[in-house]
């Protein structure tokens, strides 16, 4: 039993959690491309925005409820979409799902999640549950998944399209791992390490089958021929068109994850989207990449009000939400440190992860001069000049 009186923030999340897991598992979560240059990237930016705090205020009373996708929310935050969360925990999409609905916060569920779209629905009735879409080549099962989604009351759908290209994500490749583990006497030797794992995961729940495929894919029988259709079925190809087709289809809020570009979300608006989340996939994708901090400024500036402007990659703190709040996002959804906590402690460290996250949002907010998160404005920070927006202080 994980004692959380010593979890005091998500390095600590992660260590927990590198305690936990097999190093193979671990390094899937914890490592990016190549050299993982925007991996590192995606934390250093947000040491270029600093704060301006107002001193002159009464704060004695503050709320950091807000809304997201035009509906009430208990904190400006999510947890993002994430594949392969059985391999970490056992049940660790229900935990997702539990601690986010206690908090009142979204939870995306992947199309490589471990459990059935619509028994997480049933299990979690009150959740405020996202859908998130990997587009396949076979377009019966776009149809199908999406038309799943809708029936089971999933409130909004995030097509992923950051990942058009198969990544190289070289610790996986040195650790044979891609959501099942190689057989190496070296894995051997880091799973018999790990013996709680052993008998929470590999014996007791099993690595992930994607069920939410196999409902459309008879092949997939087990771990590892979920992960070979998942890779070699993927439509590695999404453009406005096929966007125009998805708004078509599905009925709630439309959200484009991995959109950076002002160009890009002026398109994406001009299709019919509801909104984007900006996304690097957590460095995980292309090296290089710019943060989707950096990037969120200039993608404001763009679309104003017109559409709903989330992002994701990099936080860890609840000072990194209200530094991207006051730059114009609405929301952020966290991965990583999600993966981390349900590792760590399942469902009550996903929600240890939240109550942390929410105090230092509440903590900062008060050092800040406000009292709500609609009061945040660019007028709150300073950003350095090697970032868009920054030309003047406050912007």
């Amino acid at each position: 039993m994980q004692d959380f009186r010593k979890i005091h923030n998500v390095e600590d999340l992660r260590a927990a959690a590198a305690a936990y897991l097999p190093k193979p598992v671990f390094d899937f979560i914890d490592g990016g491309a190549e050299d993982e240059v925007a991996l590192r990237n995606n934390r250093s930016v947000f040491e270029r925005v600093r704060f301006r705090p107002r001193t002159m205020a009464d704060v004695q009373v503050r709320s950091i409820e807000t809304t997201l996708l035009g509906k009430p929310a208990g904190a400006p935050i999510g947890i993002a979409p994430m594949g392969g969360l059985s391999s970490f925990s056992p049940n660790a999409e229900l935990a997702m799902a539990r601690a986010c609905a206690a908090a009142n916060i979204p939870y995306g569920l992947s199309t490589a999640a471990g459990i059935l779209m619509e028994d997480l629905r049933a299990a979690v009735p009150e959740a405020r549950l996202w859908f998130q879409l990997y587009v396949f080549r076979d377009d019966r099962i776009n149809e199908a998944l999406v038309s799943r989604a809708q029936t089971a009351g999933y409130e909004a759908l995030l097509v992923t399209t950051d990942t058009h290209v198969a990544p190289k994500r070289e610790r996986d490749r040195r650790n044979g791992f891609s959501l099942s583990l190689d057989k190496t006497p070296r894995n051997i030797m880091h799973v018999l390490s790990r013996p709680r794992w052993i008998r929470d995961v590999l014996v007791g729940a099993g690595l992930p089958t994607m069920p939410n495929l196999a409902v459309h894919a008879p092949e997939i029988v087990d771990n590892l021929s979920a992960t070979k259709f998942f890779s070699q079925n993927r439509r590695y190809g999404f453009d406005y068109a096929h966007l125009r087709v998805m708004r078509r289809m599905w009925k709630g809020k439309l959200l484009v994850k991995g959109v950076m570009r002002p160009d890009e979300a002026m398109q994406v608006l001009e299709c019919g989207a509801d909104g984007i989340v900006m996304s690097n996939h957590g460095g995980r994708n292309l090296e290089s990449a710019a943060a989707p901090l950096e990037m969120l400024p200039e993608v404001v500036d763009a679309v104003g009000k017109r559409m709903h402007v989330l992002l994701d990659s990099g936080f860890r703190r609840g000072t990194d939400v209200v530094k991207a709040l006051a730059l114009g996002a609405e929301g952020v959804l966290m991965g990583r440190p999600a993966a981390f906590a349900v590792a760590a402690g399942g469902e009550a460290g996903v929600s240890h992860l939240v109550a942390l996250t929410r105090d230092e949002i509440d903590r900062t907010l008060g050092y800040l001069g406000c009292t709500a998160i609609d009061q945040l404005g660019r007028d709150h920070v300073l950003v350095d000049r090697a970032m868009p927006g920054r030309n003047e202080p406050g912007l």
